[in-house]
């Protein structure tokens, strides 16, 4: 199956920011995550940072892959995620990781919020 979904990396400071665009399935998530591990390796207490906004999106298969991208995040290092995210993925990102991370994980479509939740980490 052919990958969907391209990205962006960029580190500043301790805050790794991804910026997905389009329909991400399955092989694209795990693309992803590869990547980011990747960036992420030589990285202590780092904090994820996703822009999603209205420019990504996830399929069914693809949305368990992210959660297991979260979990594989926070075994590497990371004290955080926060995603600029819409309503409608927000909700089913929240009840797909419930569980399933014990680092903070905010789902927002507010910027100010976001800034403030990184800030306190």
């Amino acid at each position: 199956m052919l990958e969907h979904g391209t990205f962006e990396l960029k580190l500043h400071g301790r805050v790794l920011h991804s910026f997905p665009r389009g329909s991400f399935n399955r092989p694209g998530l795990l693309r992803y995550r590869q990547a980011l591990l990747l960036a992420a390796a030589k990285l202590s207490g780092w904090i994820l940072y996703e822009h999603a906004g209205n420019e990504a999106a996830l399929t069914s298969e693809a949305l368990p892959e992210l959660i297991e991208t979260y979990r594989q995040a926070e075994e590497n290092g990371c004290i955080g995620i926060a995603c600029d995210v819409g309503p409608l993925f927000r909700d089913l990102i929240q009840a797909q990781a419930l569980g399933k991370l014990q680092i903070p994980l905010l789902l927002s479509d507010k910027a100010s919020e976001i800034e403030s939740f990184i800030s306190g980490l």
